[in-house]
């Protein structure tokens, strides 16, 4: 077989195996809308099918995040945003959720430090924790109620300027078969034809981690065996942070109340529009809607000094885009052409697309389908 018919095999297979993974959900989703429909005044019932198309809409969120993120890994169009990040509390954020899913399945899961760990270290904190969750999740998902999941963070080498951490994550899984470990790696790759079945997922988890980390200038090694368990070791070297006194930053506020400021909303999709109005009238806002990006500019520069809190930007619109409009107000004689705050929430999800948007003048970059609570502590965060 020739490099190119190789090419075009792998080609038909990656497609249809992401067919098949977008396909399963929206099978879920619409034949649980068609059974809501039919079953309207049974609120019980309608209830729990709404939170069935959730679940099914956040996997197809996190598979395609998945698949774009090993594009972008991949293909080079990534950067390293590095920044000052409070360790424990990076360690807590990566060890949350996994944890709630390991006590869903009856799992031990336990965390610990060894080493003189700083209080703070610069680095990719959102990299390095997609890696993390990753690794860890895949050991939730191939481990039985009953296992045992340890991870372990240990600073191996504290240097001048950088610490060597070793992460460690154990589980008392299924484990691999010998034959099985090189192609552990491997996207889409789960042991046996019934191993998404059995256990979930679709086999992106080893490989992103594995993109990330050597990304980082790390290394990452699996052990298994088969029946008793696997180890995943990542290696990566983290910048100290020089002691400023700083203390951990609040924890984020549970509740949000928008009573008294106005919004002004530029969305030429008609649902998403009604969506995001009423998502931003559910915690008090006032909502104006621009259809286009000359509509929204033109909004905003009608108004007077102060009667809009912030701006919330589509990027991709007839007419005008988003990144247009952005710079056309900047750069407008309006009284609150500079401090307005700008939102680009946007379909574009590849880092050169948020710098694009931080190019136009906008303050902050949100990726649909948004999180709302993570919107809601945007808004108040730049609008404060």
């Amino acid at each position: 077989m020739s490099e190119m018919q190789n090419a075009g095999k792998l080609k038909n297979v990656f497609l249809e195996r992401i067919s098949h993974e977008i396909r399963t959900p929206m099978n879920s989703i619409i034949g649980l809308a068609y059974l809501s429909k039919e079953n309207i005044d049974n609120t019980k019932q309608v209830l729990e099918n709404l939170d069935k198309i959730e679940k099914s809409a956040q996997f197809l969120r996190s598979f395609m995040d998945d698949i774009l993120n090993l594009s972008r890994l991949e293909s080079g169009r990534v950067a390293c945003n590095k920044e000052e990040i409070f360790f424990h509390r990076f360690l807590e954020e990566v060890t949350e959720q996994v944890k709630n899913r390991a006590k869903q399945k009856q799992i031990q899961f336990f965390m610990e430090t060894r080493g003189g760990l700083e209080q703070k270290y610069y680095f990719d904190g959102e990299k390095l924790k997609e890696a993390l969750i990753n690794i860890l999740q895949n050991a939730v998902k191939f481990t039985l109620a009953g296992g045992r999941i340890d991870f372990i963070v240990e600073l191996v080498k504290d240097g001048v300027e950088s610490g060597t951490f070793r992460f460690e994550v154990r589980d008392t899984g299924v484990g691999m078969a010998p034959e099985f470990l090189e192609k552990a790696f491997d996207a889409f790759e789960q042991e046996g034809e019934r191993g998404a079945t059995l256990y979930g997922g679709i086999g992106l988890g080893l490989t992103i981690a594995k993109n990330i980390i050597e990304f980082m200038n790390g290394k990452i090694t699996v052990y298994s065996r088969k029946g008793i368990g696997t180890t995943v070791v990542a290696v990566v070297e983290l910048d100290k942070v020089k002691s400023d006194g700083g203390s951990l930053p609040e924890l984020e506020k549970k509740d949000f109340d928008f009573t008294g400021k106005r919004a002004l909303l530029v969305e030429d999709n008609d649902i998403n529009v009604e969506l995001m109005k009423n998502i931003l009238v559910h915690k008090n806002f006032e909502v104006d809607v621009a259809f286009d990006g000359k509509e929204g500019v033109d909004h905003f520069l009608n108004q007077p000094s102060g009667h809009y809190d912030v701006i919330l930007m589509d990027i991709r619109m007839p007419v005008m885009d988003g990144l247009t409009a952005a710079k056309m107000i900047r750069e407008s004689s309006h009284p609150d052409s500079k401090k307005i705050p700008i939102i680009a929430m946007t379909a574009n999800v590849f880092e050169e697309d948020v710098k694009k948007s931080y190019g136009a003048g906008m303050n902050a970059h949100l990726s649909k389908p948004v999180n709302v609570r993570q919107l809601y502590g945007l808004l108040q965060k730049q609008i404060s």
